[in-house]
């Protein structure tokens, strides 16, 4: 796949490509027949500027309820095995996702993700890269720092609960609660000299462990103990 996803870098975000205004209404519907989704501290969502939301991962439409229900313009990542799902992999298309190669560096991605944030958008991204099968945190991929380290935006943690019985739903046609809760905007602090693959580490581990905190016990996995110099690799979003 040798498309080029900087388009998604749109000018003007009320004028998106013709895909997105053709299954920006269809997923809207979806997630609204299939749950009964609430918000918490959407307020947190800054209403411009460059902005990653990173969210836990615990079912495969997580990301499409969390940009249904977005108020900004947003760009979710998704794996790009997604894209040879028949009739999926057409409407992600269309939607406008941005694919990733995972286990590799997927420079094309990398530059599509940076693209969008210097365009002043939201970007969607699962740090975890993967979906959690018991539905805790896993460690999330140092790729969250990296992407961040151009125009270091603004952080949004979104803690989701409730979309693993989503699947249940769709079979039954019985709408299930699912919870989105934002928490407090972010950015990282950024080292002095030469960037590591440590810094980034850590980095993303603080980030993580902001949305640790916004769910409950059960599904904090890897991230239930966080550790006190985690902290000192972010600061508040000014």
């Amino acid at each position: 796949m040798n498309q080029d996803y900087r388009y998604l870098a749109v000018a003007d975000p009320r004028k998106p490509r013709w895909g997105r205004r053709l299954v920006q209404p269809i997923l809207y519907a979806v997630v609204r027949t299939l749950s009964r989704t609430t918000i918490e501290g959407l307020d947190n969502l800054p209403a411009q500027g460059p902005v990653i939301l990173i969210f836990n991962h615990i079912h495969a439409i997580d990301p499409f309820v969390t940009v249904a229900l977005l108020p900004r313009y947003g760009v979710p990542i998704s794996k790009i095995e997604n894209y040879d799902i028949p009739l999926f992999g057409a409407l992600i298309r269309w939607f406008g996702v941005i694919p990733i190669r995972r286990g590799e560096v997927d420079v094309r991605a990398i530059k599509a993700c940076e693209a969008v944030l210097a365009a002043g958008h939201v970007l969607l991204m699962a740090p975890e890269g993967t979906r959690s099968r018991d539905a805790s945190l896993q460690v999330g991929k140092e790729g969250l720092a990296f992407v961040a380290r151009k125009s270091d935006p603004v952080i949004v943690p979104v803690a989701i609960t409730g979309s693993t019985a989503l699947t249940a739903s769709f079979k039954r046609l019985r709408p299930v609660p699912v919870h989105l809760r934002y928490g407090t905007p972010f950015r990282f602090r950024w080292p002095e000299g030469k960037l590591t693959r440590e810094h980034l580490r850590l980095q993303t581990d603080a980030a993580m462990s902001r949305v640790a905190g916004l769910l409950p016990p059960e599904m904090r996995g890897v991230y239930r103990d966080p550790q006190p110099e985690w902290e000192t690799w972010l600061r508040l979003a000014a």
